[in-house]
Protein backbone atom coordinates (compact mmCIF):
# COMPACT_ATOMS: atom_id res chain seq x y z
CA UNK A 1 0.00 0.00 0.00
CA UNK A 2 1.31 3.78 -1.66
CA UNK A 3 1.59 5.62 1.53
CA UNK A 4 -0.17 9.31 1.42
CA UNK A 5 2.76 12.10 1.30
CA UNK A 6 1.90 14.69 3.87
CA UNK A 7 3.71 17.83 3.61
CA UNK A 8 4.23 19.47 6.93
CA UNK A 9 5.96 22.98 7.76
CA UNK A 10 9.14 22.24 9.33
CA UNK A 11 7.79 23.47 12.79
CA UNK A 12 5.46 20.86 12.42
CA UNK A 13 7.46 18.28 11.60
CA UNK A 14 8.98 17.59 15.75
CA UNK A 15 6.21 18.10 17.19
CA UNK A 16 4.20 15.22 14.81
CA UNK A 17 6.46 13.40 15.86
CA UNK A 18 6.25 13.93 19.26
CA UNK A 19 3.50 11.94 19.40
CA UNK A 20 -0.20 11.80 20.00
CA UNK A 21 -0.71 12.59 23.19
CA UNK A 22 1.26 15.90 23.41
CA UNK A 23 -0.75 16.85 20.04
CA UNK A 24 -3.65 16.42 21.59
CA UNK A 25 -3.06 18.84 24.77
CA UNK A 26 -1.85 21.21 22.19
CA UNK A 27 -5.08 21.21 19.85
CA UNK A 28 -7.72 20.74 22.86
CA UNK A 29 -5.54 23.92 23.91
CA UNK A 30 -6.46 25.64 20.41
CA UNK A 31 -10.02 25.13 20.66
CA UNK A 32 -10.40 26.77 23.79
CA UNK A 33 -8.94 29.85 22.22
CA UNK A 34 -10.67 32.75 21.06
CA UNK A 35 -11.48 32.74 17.28
CA UNK A 36 -10.58 35.57 14.89
CA UNK A 37 -12.65 34.71 12.46
CA UNK A 38 -15.93 34.12 14.71
CA UNK A 39 -16.10 30.50 13.90
CA UNK A 40 -17.36 31.56 10.22
CA UNK A 41 -16.30 30.02 7.17
CA UNK A 42 -13.10 32.24 5.49
CA UNK A 43 -15.66 33.52 2.38
CA UNK A 44 -14.56 36.35 -0.21
CA UNK A 45 -18.15 37.75 -1.70
CA UNK A 46 -19.32 36.87 -4.89
CA UNK A 47 -19.28 39.12 -7.26
CA UNK A 48 -17.95 40.08 -11.13
CA UNK A 49 -16.27 36.95 -11.61
CA UNK A 50 -14.03 36.84 -15.19
CA UNK A 51 -11.15 34.96 -16.59
CA UNK A 52 -8.03 36.25 -17.79
CA UNK A 53 -6.37 34.21 -20.67
CA UNK A 54 -2.75 33.85 -20.42
CA UNK A 55 -0.28 33.71 -23.49
CA UNK A 56 1.00 30.24 -22.09
CA UNK A 57 -2.59 28.47 -22.13
CA UNK A 58 -3.21 29.41 -18.76
CA UNK A 59 -6.04 31.03 -17.40
CA UNK A 60 -6.52 33.70 -13.92
CA UNK A 61 -9.37 33.71 -12.14
CA UNK A 62 -10.59 37.24 -10.67
CA UNK A 63 -13.97 38.41 -8.35
CA UNK A 64 -15.07 42.06 -9.07
CA UNK A 65 -16.98 43.36 -6.34
CA UNK A 66 -18.03 46.90 -4.41
CA UNK A 67 -17.24 50.21 -5.86
CA UNK A 68 -15.09 52.81 -5.66
CA UNK A 69 -11.01 53.36 -5.77
CA UNK A 70 -9.60 49.55 -6.43
CA UNK A 71 -7.85 47.36 -4.27
CA UNK A 72 -6.22 44.44 -5.92
CA UNK A 73 -5.83 41.34 -3.22
CA UNK A 74 -3.20 38.73 -4.63
CA UNK A 75 -3.20 35.56 -1.75
CA UNK A 76 -0.54 33.26 -1.35
CA UNK A 77 0.90 29.59 -1.77
CA UNK A 78 -1.83 27.34 -1.37
CA UNK A 79 -4.83 29.57 -0.87
CA UNK A 80 -6.73 30.87 -2.66
CA UNK A 81 -9.50 34.46 -3.12
CA UNK A 82 -11.14 33.04 -0.05
CA UNK A 83 -8.39 34.37 1.89
CA UNK A 84 -9.16 38.04 1.56
CA UNK A 85 -12.94 36.99 3.06
CA UNK A 86 -11.97 38.38 6.84
CA UNK A 87 -10.73 41.83 5.59
CA UNK A 88 -13.33 42.19 2.97
CA UNK A 89 -16.39 43.44 4.97
CA UNK A 90 -14.43 46.78 5.89
CA UNK A 91 -12.65 47.30 2.86
CA UNK A 92 -16.32 47.50 1.36
CA UNK A 93 -17.95 49.57 3.91
CA UNK A 94 -15.64 51.75 3.32
CA UNK A 95 -15.96 52.42 0.22
CA UNK A 96 -13.84 50.53 -2.25
CA UNK A 97 -14.31 48.16 -5.06
CA UNK A 98 -11.95 45.04 -4.44
CA UNK A 99 -10.55 42.90 -7.51
CA UNK A 100 -9.46 39.43 -5.52
CA UNK A 101 -7.12 37.56 -8.22
CA UNK A 102 -6.41 33.85 -7.63
CA UNK A 103 -3.42 32.68 -9.06
CA UNK A 104 -2.40 29.99 -11.64
CA UNK A 105 -3.11 26.78 -10.55
CA UNK A 106 -4.90 28.01 -7.47
CA UNK A 107 -8.57 28.80 -7.09
CA UNK A 108 -10.46 28.70 -10.37
CA UNK A 109 -7.02 29.81 -12.08
CA UNK A 110 -5.59 27.00 -14.50
CA UNK A 111 -1.92 26.14 -14.16
CA UNK A 112 -0.63 27.31 -17.75
CA UNK A 113 3.25 25.78 -19.01
CA UNK A 114 5.05 28.79 -17.98
CA UNK A 115 5.88 27.40 -13.95
CA UNK A 116 5.08 29.58 -10.97
CA UNK A 117 8.22 31.14 -10.28
CA UNK A 118 7.84 35.26 -9.05
CA UNK A 119 8.68 36.76 -12.33
CA UNK A 120 6.15 34.64 -14.02
CA UNK A 121 3.24 34.96 -11.15
CA UNK A 122 4.45 38.67 -12.06
CA UNK A 123 3.94 39.01 -15.52
CA UNK A 124 0.09 37.09 -14.89
CA UNK A 125 -0.40 39.96 -12.79
CA UNK A 126 0.20 42.34 -15.39
CA UNK A 127 -1.46 40.75 -17.59
CA UNK A 128 -5.02 41.05 -15.77
CA UNK A 129 -4.20 44.44 -14.65
CA UNK A 130 -3.82 45.35 -18.66
CA UNK A 131 -7.53 43.18 -19.27
CA UNK A 132 -9.32 44.59 -16.33
CA UNK A 133 -8.08 48.11 -17.16
CA UNK A 134 -7.19 48.27 -13.32
CA UNK A 135 -5.67 51.60 -12.43
CA UNK A 136 -4.55 53.87 -9.71
CA UNK A 137 -4.74 50.85 -7.44
CA UNK A 138 -3.49 49.69 -4.43
CA UNK A 139 -2.15 46.43 -4.80
CA UNK A 140 -2.44 43.96 -1.97
CA UNK A 141 0.31 40.67 -1.60
CA UNK A 142 0.73 37.78 1.03
CA UNK A 143 3.42 35.73 1.44
CA UNK A 144 3.51 34.46 -2.55
CA UNK A 145 1.24 37.09 -3.75
CA UNK A 146 3.79 39.97 -2.29
CA UNK A 147 6.14 37.88 -3.99
CA UNK A 148 3.85 37.90 -7.40
CA UNK A 149 3.29 41.99 -6.71
CA UNK A 150 7.63 41.86 -6.65
CA UNK A 151 7.81 40.35 -9.75
CA UNK A 152 5.42 42.82 -11.69
CA UNK A 153 7.41 45.61 -10.40
CA UNK A 154 10.37 43.84 -11.91
CA UNK A 155 9.52 42.76 -14.91
CA UNK A 156 6.78 44.72 -16.04
CA UNK A 157 7.71 48.45 -14.86
CA UNK A 158 6.01 49.66 -17.01
CA UNK A 159 2.61 48.79 -17.04
CA UNK A 160 3.35 48.94 -12.83
CA UNK A 161 3.87 52.49 -12.97
CA UNK A 162 0.98 53.13 -14.87
CA UNK A 163 -1.61 51.23 -13.02
CA UNK A 164 -0.21 50.64 -9.10
CA UNK A 165 -0.33 53.86 -6.69
CA UNK A 166 0.62 51.61 -3.76
CA UNK A 167 1.42 48.71 -2.04
CA UNK A 168 0.45 46.39 1.02
CA UNK A 169 3.00 43.68 1.44
CA UNK A 170 1.82 41.07 3.93
CA UNK A 171 3.93 38.25 5.46
CA UNK A 172 6.74 37.91 2.34
CA UNK A 173 9.98 38.61 1.35
CA UNK A 174 12.31 40.46 -0.74
CA UNK A 175 14.62 36.74 -1.17
CA UNK A 176 14.20 33.45 -0.32
CA UNK A 177 17.54 32.07 -1.10
CA UNK A 178 18.47 31.69 2.44
CA UNK A 179 19.63 28.34 3.91
CA UNK A 180 17.13 28.39 6.38
CA UNK A 181 14.38 28.10 3.74
CA UNK A 182 16.55 25.17 2.16
CA UNK A 183 16.14 23.16 5.31
CA UNK A 184 12.49 24.36 5.80
CA UNK A 185 12.17 23.14 2.43
CA UNK A 186 13.41 19.50 2.88
CA UNK A 187 12.08 19.13 6.37
CA UNK A 188 8.55 20.31 5.62
CA UNK A 189 8.85 17.24 2.79
CA UNK A 190 9.16 14.42 5.07
CA UNK A 191 6.41 12.10 5.23
CA UNK A 192 5.45 11.43 8.70
CA UNK A 193 4.30 7.46 9.19
CA UNK A 194 0.24 7.18 10.06
CA UNK A 195 1.51 4.50 12.69
CA UNK A 196 3.04 7.72 15.18
CA UNK A 197 0.31 10.09 14.44
CA UNK A 198 -3.02 10.23 12.55
CA UNK A 199 -2.98 12.33 9.49
CA UNK A 200 -5.72 14.47 10.50
CA UNK A 201 -3.54 15.30 13.81
CA UNK A 202 -0.65 15.49 11.97
CA UNK A 203 -2.17 18.21 9.75
CA UNK A 204 -3.54 19.96 12.73
CA UNK A 205 -0.37 20.00 13.96
CA UNK A 206 1.72 21.08 11.12
CA UNK A 207 -0.72 23.63 10.16
CA UNK A 208 -1.14 25.21 13.68
CA UNK A 209 2.53 25.08 14.49
CA UNK A 210 3.83 26.10 11.06
CA UNK A 211 1.78 28.80 9.76
CA UNK A 212 0.14 30.54 13.05
CA UNK A 213 1.31 32.45 15.74
CA UNK A 214 1.44 31.76 19.64
CA UNK A 215 -2.42 31.47 20.40
CA UNK A 216 -4.53 30.10 16.96
CA UNK A 217 -8.09 29.07 17.25
CA UNK A 218 -9.00 25.44 16.32
CA UNK A 219 -11.58 27.01 13.58
CA UNK A 220 -8.53 28.91 12.23
CA UNK A 221 -6.33 26.18 11.63
CA UNK A 222 -9.14 23.79 9.99
CA UNK A 223 -9.75 27.03 7.66
CA UNK A 224 -6.47 26.72 6.69
CA UNK A 225 -6.42 23.05 6.14
CA UNK A 226 -8.97 23.23 4.06
CA UNK A 227 -8.18 25.70 1.64
CA UNK A 228 -4.83 23.65 1.43
CA UNK A 229 -6.29 19.90 0.50
CA UNK A 230 -8.19 22.46 -2.28
CA UNK A 231 -4.99 23.09 -3.90
CA UNK A 232 -3.65 20.56 -6.29
CA UNK A 233 -0.53 18.51 -4.43
CA UNK A 234 1.48 19.40 -8.32
CA UNK A 235 1.17 23.08 -8.10
CA UNK A 236 1.92 22.65 -4.50
CA UNK A 237 5.53 21.57 -4.94
CA UNK A 238 5.93 23.08 -8.53
CA UNK A 239 5.17 26.22 -7.10
CA UNK A 240 6.87 25.26 -3.87
CA UNK A 241 10.11 24.42 -5.72
CA UNK A 242 10.21 27.72 -7.86
CA UNK A 243 9.61 30.46 -5.32
CA UNK A 244 13.26 29.55 -3.74
CA UNK A 245 14.48 31.38 -6.61
CA UNK A 246 12.69 34.30 -5.70
CA UNK A 247 15.20 37.27 -4.99
CA UNK A 248 14.72 41.05 -6.06
CA UNK A 249 17.27 42.40 -3.48
CA UNK A 250 18.55 45.60 -4.87
CA UNK A 251 15.74 46.05 -7.24
CA UNK A 252 13.18 47.99 -5.94
CA UNK A 253 14.36 50.75 -4.89
CA UNK A 254 13.36 52.80 -8.01
CA UNK A 255 9.73 52.38 -7.00
CA UNK A 256 9.36 55.34 -5.00
CA UNK A 257 5.44 54.31 -3.88
CA UNK A 258 3.54 54.58 -0.76
CA UNK A 259 3.61 51.08 0.85
CA UNK A 260 2.66 49.48 4.08
CA UNK A 261 4.95 45.99 5.25
CA UNK A 262 3.68 43.78 7.50
CA UNK A 263 4.69 40.96 9.42
CA UNK A 264 4.27 38.82 12.34
CA UNK A 265 6.70 38.28 15.14
CA UNK A 266 6.09 34.66 15.61
CA UNK A 267 6.04 33.66 11.72
CA UNK A 268 8.47 30.69 11.28
CA UNK A 269 8.04 30.95 6.99
CA UNK A 270 8.58 34.37 6.41
CA UNK A 271 10.75 35.43 9.69
CA UNK A 272 10.74 38.90 11.24
CA UNK A 273 14.19 39.65 9.49
CA UNK A 274 13.12 39.11 6.23
CA UNK A 275 10.33 41.52 6.72
CA UNK A 276 12.39 44.13 8.14
CA UNK A 277 14.84 42.99 5.03
CA UNK A 278 12.02 43.93 2.64
CA UNK A 279 11.25 47.35 3.81
CA UNK A 280 14.66 48.25 4.34
CA UNK A 281 15.09 47.81 0.10
CA UNK A 282 11.67 49.80 -0.41
CA UNK A 283 12.23 53.52 -0.59
CA UNK A 284 9.13 54.48 1.18
CA UNK A 285 8.10 51.85 3.11
CA UNK A 286 6.47 51.90 6.66
CA UNK A 287 6.85 48.99 9.04
CA UNK A 288 4.35 47.54 11.32
CA UNK A 289 4.79 44.16 12.96
CA UNK A 290 2.15 42.66 15.30
CA UNK A 291 3.79 40.84 18.37
CA UNK A 292 2.92 37.00 18.44
CA UNK A 293 1.21 36.48 15.00
CA UNK A 294 2.32 33.77 12.62
CA UNK A 295 2.47 33.82 9.02
CA UNK A 296 -1.17 34.00 8.92
CA UNK A 297 -1.42 37.40 10.55
CA UNK A 298 -3.62 38.26 7.60
CA UNK A 299 -6.47 36.01 9.35
CA UNK A 300 -5.00 36.53 13.02
CA UNK A 301 -4.58 40.58 12.76
CA UNK A 302 -7.48 41.19 9.75
CA UNK A 303 -9.16 44.00 11.55
CA UNK A 304 -6.23 45.79 13.13
CA UNK A 305 -4.33 45.39 8.94
CA UNK A 306 -7.67 46.70 7.54
CA UNK A 307 -7.43 49.48 9.71
CA UNK A 308 -3.83 50.17 8.98
CA UNK A 309 -4.50 50.00 5.21
CA UNK A 310 -7.46 52.32 5.42
CA UNK A 311 -5.37 54.81 7.52
CA UNK A 312 -2.09 54.85 6.32
CA UNK A 313 -2.53 53.84 2.05
CA UNK A 314 -6.34 54.27 1.26
CA UNK A 315 -6.32 58.03 2.33
CA UNK A 316 -2.91 59.38 0.80
CA UNK A 317 -3.03 56.62 -2.11
CA UNK A 318 -5.96 55.41 -3.32
CA UNK A 319 -8.01 59.05 -3.22
CA UNK A 320 -10.45 58.59 -0.18
CA UNK A 321 -10.79 61.93 1.82
CA UNK A 322 -8.36 61.77 4.91
CA UNK A 323 -11.60 62.77 7.41
CA UNK A 324 -13.10 59.29 5.48
CA UNK A 325 -10.68 57.30 6.35
CA UNK A 326 -10.13 58.75 9.97
CA UNK A 327 -13.93 57.83 10.88
CA UNK A 328 -13.22 54.21 10.00
CA UNK A 329 -10.23 53.23 11.98
CA UNK A 330 -11.92 55.29 15.25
Amino acid sequence: MVQKRVVLPAAGVGVALAGGLAGNRVVARWRRNPDPLGGRPVHFPDGDHRMVKLADGGEISTMMVGDGPTIALVHGLTANRHDWGPMAPALLDAGYQLVAIEQRGHGDSTPGTAGYGSAQLGRDLAAVFEELDLRAAALVGHSMGGMAIMGFATQVPDVFAKRVESMVLIATAASLQTRRHGVALWAGGIPIPSALVPQSQRLRLGAGLGVFGASPSLHMVDEVIRQFEACPEDVRNEATAALADHDVRGQLKSLEMPTLVIGGTRDLLISAAQVAELADELDDADLHMFDGAGHMVLWERHEEISALMLERLSAQSVGVSDSVASDLVQ
